[in-house]
């Protein structure tokens, strides 16, 4: 039997780009409450999907940022100091 973890991975890689809320669409699809289905997304590379969605979903404005100290690119708050950025 596969667990949903193993389900979830193998839908998520048949769904490719999903058009829609996809916390939305996991929380239906498995039956999960959003912190569980946006936990479970992130661990499967989705963070900033799901954080862009949060931000959507709350009516904050956001944007991409590169982080100068560590090179990565940050979903934050639209305005977020570049000071600030190691806290996302």
């Amino acid at each position: 039997m596969q667990t949903r973890i193993e389900k979830a991975r193998r839908w998520l890689k048949a769904v490719g780009r999903y058009k829609g809320p996809l916390t939305d669409a996991y929380m239906k699809r498995y039956g999960v409450e959003r912190w569980l289905a946006q936990k479970e997304l992130m661990s499967f590379g989705y963070r900033d999907t799901v954080l862009i969605e949060n931000y959507e979903r709350q009516g904050i404005e956001w944007e991409i940022k590169v982080d100068g100290y560590s090179g990565d690119m940050k979903v934050v708050p639209q305005g977020t100091p570049d000071p600030e950025l190691h806290l996302f």
